[in-house]
């Protein structure tokens, strides 16, 4: 077989052409010179077909993807090199409201075509859904941060906006406001909302209580309190007369005893009024004397002073040997050992 365009012999032609004459005759793809690209004023997203972020790299691959005729899959490359597969390089330049595109193309199919295209993408700017939204005073949602039985502090509401600020990129806060009692934020999206409602949650434990507010016709706003533990991993706090250390407390209240005994509260079952803060705790070491086989005799390493305990109120996977010190919390002259520290020395 002949090629019509240069006369070569070849064992295959395409369109009548052979391999070489064919790259160059044919032209497969095609773009547009210009390229209008609606971009946000206010939080730079750009627009194809729905509101995108991304960086400058990411808005023109994507641009030249969607304006590229006809549609056909490409592995985006720095650089063409593999001549086996369909690629697509892209170089562009910025110039204060346009960008140059240079495209090129490798198709490997039955024959090999490679094209250089170029494109201008021009700026035009305009306000995303979201951005009006936002600076409308827009909002579906509330979410109200409070903490049980206190205030929340300057650096609890600094990390709670931050945690949100890192999980969600996109503009959704239509406004803050800090209040005495702690900080409400306000969303233009209620499916937003409730996602960072429950990282919340996650993160810091707390209750969860919804109510609803209608605006216009059939339109309804939810209203969401995240009221958080004043309990924090490291307090020791007290219950029915005993004494206990967090653990944690997020999903649930974990505590452990004195002796090491493991417990767990849950939130929706708990009053946190029954549960009493500890604070000012005086710590001690203490030292044991004496083992008879009624009772352990216990000296404080600070004041000297003994108590004793009977053997049968110990718990009974603690291993006690003489002259073996624990830590103490000393309440109206009573000692309550922390066996289960002194256990895990």
């Amino acid at each position: 077989m002949r090629c019509c365009i240069c006369g070569k012999e070849t064992e295959r032609l395409q369109e009548g052409m052979c391999k070489s004459c064919f790259s160059k005759e044919k032209s497969l793809f095609s773009i547009d010179k210009n390229i209008k690209l609606q971009i946000c004023k206010h939080c730079g997203a750009f627009y194809l077909n729905k509101w995108e972020h991304g960086s400058i790299r990411d808005m023109v691959t994507k641009t030249v993807l969607y304006y590229l005729k006809p549609k056909k899959n490409f592995e985006i490359v720095d650089r063409i090199e593999d001549t086996e597969k369909n690629q697509i390089e892209i170089e562009f330049s910025c110039r204060e409201e346009k960008i140059d595109v240079n495209i090129k193309l490798l198709v490997a199919e039955e024959f090999k075509v490679e094209e250089d295209l170029f494109s201008k993408i021009i700026f035009d700017y305009t306000t995303c859904l979201t951005c009006s939204r936002v600076h409308g005073g827009y909002y579906e949602a509330v979410i109200q941060v409070r903490i049980e039985e206190s205030i929340l502090g300057k650096e609890e509401k600094e990390g709670i906006v931050e945690t949100i600020e890192d999980i969600n990129e996109e503009n959704v806060i239509s406004k803050i406001i800090d209040k005495k009692e702690g900080i409400d934020f306000y969303f233009i999206s209620k499916k937003t909302a409730a996602k960072i409602l429950e990282f919340l949650r996650s993160k810091y434990g707390g209750k969860i209580k919804k109510s609803f507010e209608v605006y216009g016709k059939d339109k309804s706003r939810v209203i969401s309190v995240l009221r958080l533990p004043r309990y924090k991993k490291g307090m020791f706090i007290e219950h029915n007369n005993e004494i206990f250390f967090v653990e944690e407390a997020k999903n649930s209240l974990d505590v452990r005893t004195l002796s090491g005994e493991k417990k767990r509260f849950l939130w929706r079952n708990m009053h946190q009024k029954d549960f009493k803060v500890l604070k000012d705790l005086e710590f001690e070491n203490v030292m044991i004397t004496e083992i008879t086989p009624e009772r352990v005799q216990v000296m404080s390493l600070k004041k000297y002073d003994t108590f004793y305990f009977k053997k049968e109120d110990l718990p009974k996977d603690i291993n006690i040997e003489i002259e073996k010190e624990y830590r103490a919390i000393r309440r109206e002259n009573k000692l309550g050992i922390w066996w289960d520290y002194g256990s895990r020395r």
